[in-house]
């Protein structure tokens, strides 16, 4: 995020870490400072970002905390945690946000050439949320104004469309290879129907990007599913063929699901 920064014309000073390597290597890379004391940075900055896995930023808040902090900026980038971790801030005349970017940070040398298209959440204390909203939107990004009690859904979300759906598509993978294909061939014979999938949701919308046996009512189809799935798996098949019956319904109004609803446990309990 910072060489993101620091090429759209934002001061970047710089950073400090635990590990003066990975300071001084941040720090190159965006033409900027490390510090050796947190200390420094902090009188340098008006807007510090905490950028540690989650399970860090409190440890690194109560360090921050007995610094001068008034009227400075203080954000984390978790998609999970609210600012609230930013325990007695306000007594400390400073202002606390959570600023996540919506996307995957798998390599951290190249991945801020692809955040121009993503859109970024932002959480905090309304003193400075337009004047942040704004600065991203000329970054050229998208935002999302999110409540801080509405975190943990929203990271939920995140998650269930990029790791979750990482593991659906290496369980496809598997079944593949139990019928005796290579890892190699089952990613990528898989791959187009992915990439078209993805494309026609974008394109179309979940409802009218609806195809498979459920969108056409093949019961039989889903019987032998069912027959030949690993019993860990069953109970997810249910729960996701569930949801394609509730589009499904959207797409086809009138059409009866009750069979296929009753195949997959949908009105065992009415």
């Amino acid at each position: 995020m910072g060489k993101y920064f620091s090429l759209n014309g934002l001061n970047l000073k710089g950073y400090y870490s635990k590990s003066r390597s990975s300071a001084e290597e941040a720090a190159d890379f965006t033409s900027s400072k490390y510090y050796e004391e947190l200390e420094a940075l902090i009188k340098d900055c008006n807007v510090i970002f905490i950028t540690t896995p989650d399970d860090i930023i409190q440890e690194i808040w109560n360090k921050i905390k007995k610094y001068k902090l008034k009227n400075k900026i203080i954000c984390h980038s978790s998609g999970s945690l609210s600012s609230s971790i930013f325990s007695d801030i306000d007594t400390l005349g400073a202002f606390g946000y959570s600023i996540h970017p919506m996307c995957a940070f798998s390599d951290r040398f190249n991945t801020y050439k692809t955040l121009y298209k993503i859109y970024f959440s932002i959480e905090g204390h309304d003193a400075y949320i337009t004047d942040l909203k704004g600065l991203f939107e000329k970054m050229g990004n998208k935002i999302i104004i999110l409540d801080k009690s509405k975190k943990p859904l929203y990271h939920l979300a995140n998650v269930t469309v990029s790791n979750l759906v990482l593991s659906l598509l290496n369980i496809g993978c598997a079944y593949l290879e139990d019928c005796g294909i290579n890892r190699d061939d089952a990613i990528n014979a898989l791959m187009p129907l992915i990439d078209n999938n993805l494309t026609n949701i974008k394109n179309k919308g979940f409802i009218n990007a609806l195809t498979g046996p459920v969108e056409r009512g093949d019961i039989e189809t889903i019987k032998h599913h069912l027959e030949v799935i690993p019993e860990v798996h069953k109970n997810l098949y249910r729960v996701l063929s569930l949801n394609l019956v509730e589009l499904s319904e959207k797409k086809h109004v009138g059409t009866k699901w009750d069979k296929i609803k009753n195949e997959l446990g949908g009105n065992e309990h009415g």
